[in-house]
């Protein structure tokens, strides 16, 4: 039974929905690659290699069952092949990427891998953890909107204000039109 209560609306309204993250369902054409390689090698020999198929079902598994939820209550992890996660926010000490990877860190110093979030997740979990998470792509494309970039011949980039712009043409007068 559902009832539509003033109190209910501005407690939904202080509290942003939960935010889900899954890894793409793009990983499974990939899977779906590996699984017609691997019927090719099991019939060269299936008495010997039928075990093969075992890596693209594991695989299958891992991309449906994982996952990251941030909410108010913090950050919640469901890996494919180990139990859940849950960090509150009072343990909650900030994000890292490494490489490909994005992890959380907690005020022990333990790092728990996020499935399914990228560097370009920013702004989504910015907004699900209610700022706990600073959203430093969109701080970092904002500032860039005013600038020109000037690209070098031998790609070497240089990002500049407008006035800054301005004196660089009076330095280069063969860069006027």
């Amino acid at each position: 039974m559902t009832s539509s209560h003033p109190q209910n609306a501005s407690s939904r309204a202080e509290h942003p929905t939960a935010e889900t993250f899954k890894p793409t369902r793009e990983h499974l054409l990939g899977i779906g690659i590996l699984a017609a390689i691997a019927f090719l090698s099991i019939g060269w020999a299936p008495k010997y290699l039928f075990w093969i198929l075992i890596f693209p079902v594991l695989a299958i598994w891992w991309v449906l069952r994982a996952r990251t939820t941030v909410d108010s209550t913090g950050i919640h992890i469901t890996y494919g092949f180990r139990g859940p996660k849950h960090i509150e926010w009072k343990d909650f000490q900030g994000i890292g990427f490494q490489r490909s990877k994005a992890y959380a860190r907690t005020t022990k110093g333990d790092n728990f891998n996020l499935p399914g979030v990228t560097f370009n997740s920013l702004p989504r979990l910015a907004a699900a953890s209610n700022g706990r998470i600073p959203d430093a792509l969109s701080a970092g494309r904002d500032a860039a909107d005013d600038k020109v970039v000037i690209v070098h011949r031998d790609g070497q980039q240089i990002l500049l204000t407008k006035e800054e712009y301005a004196e660089y043409l009076e330095k280069h007068p063969e860069l006027k039109d």
